[in-house]
């Protein structure tokens, strides 16, 4: 566990969205199956959104609510997520699909736990938004998925 502020969890969703964005767009560019590239195009715009929501969100919260500390943040698992993106086998829509859905699910899980640590209403309303913007992703993903298996 560690220390962070409110827009510290910001600025990480975004960097890790960003990077998340940049290895499904190199991969996109490498896939050789139709419904893989569709996926890989899909979840690149998908995480460029975010990038920028997570931005336009950080912008609408007040200082006060940005400069918020977590005293029990929980220790972040970006990077083993990056680590799986980057050793993942881009010929296989399942893998691709089962990591997407880990990831979003990890992303509503930190931002459930953080909400739990919230001391004051405005870092509260501002972890629910965030909760809430990150749940409808994780909604929007398994739908697109279940679609996709029909293409």
């Amino acid at each position: 566990m560690r220390y962070k502020t409110l827009e510290d969890v910001i600025q990480e969703g975004r960097d890790f969205h960003a990077k998340l964005a940049q290895q499904y767009g190199e991969y996109e560019q490498l896939a050789s199956d139709e419904r893989i590239e569709l996926l890989l195009d899909q979840l690149r715009r998908r995480e460029d959104s975010m990038s920028h929501s997570l931005e336009n969100f950080r912008e609408d919260i007040s200082p006060g609510a940005l400069h918020t500390w977590f005293q029990f943040a929980p220790e972040g698992r970006e990077q083993e997520f990056l680590k799986r993106v980057r050793n993942l086998d881009i010929n296989k829509l399942d893998n691709i699909a089962e990591l997407a859905m880990d990831i979003e699910m990890y992303l509503a899980d930190q931002y459930r736990d953080l909400l739990q640590g919230a001391d004051t209403p405005s870092a509260r309303d501002a972890m629910e938004r965030l909760l809430e913007l990150e749940e409808l992703e994780e909604h929007t993903l398994s739908r697109n998925l279940f679609n996709l298996r029909d293409y």
